[in-house]
């Protein structure tokens, strides 16, 4: 079994491989065999101040599974307990050049324009009056 391991990591450290994360799950596999295919999108999630992130979207997948898939990259990166609750209804991911808000969660990836190397970050939510959620209160 060392031999494999071995024989593993050799072929990791393959610069042709450098994109295979150390420990790769099947569906990791899967999304970088997706991408070679075209049939997946590697997108950068721009985080202002902080190290941007990148992410592997198919293209079927909605923006509710881009957001799974920032949640899952986040949880492997930072060590913070995180509301996501709270972000989603505060914030929306927009594309980097500002034309685009991706609010609707059940709107298709490759419907929106977004293809391979597209930026996306976080913007805060606009409401119009009388839209908004009410604020939250206490009963007496």
């Amino acid at each position: 079994m060392t031999s494999l391991d071995d024989r593993l990591r050799a072929l990791l450290d393959d610069e042709l491989l450098a994109d295979v994360p150390k420990n790769p799950t099947l569906e990791d596999i899967e999304k970088l065999i997706a991408i070679e295919q075209g049939r997946a999108y590697r997108i950068k999630i721009d985080r202002g101040h902080f190290d941007p992130l990148f992410i592997i979207v198919k293209q079927a997948f909605s923006v509710r599974d881009v957001k799974k898939e920032i949640q899952r990259a986040m949880k492997n990166t930072d060590n913070h307990a995180i509301s996501w609750k709270y972000i989603w209804r505060t914030y929306c991911l927009m594309t980097q050049d500002g034309q685009k808000r991706l609010e609707d969660d059940n709107a298709v990836v490759s419907q929106l324009g977004i293809t391979q190397h597209t930026v996306l970050r976080f913007a805060r939510r606009t409401f119009e009056k009388g839209k908004h959620r009410p604020a939250w209160r206490r009963r007496t």
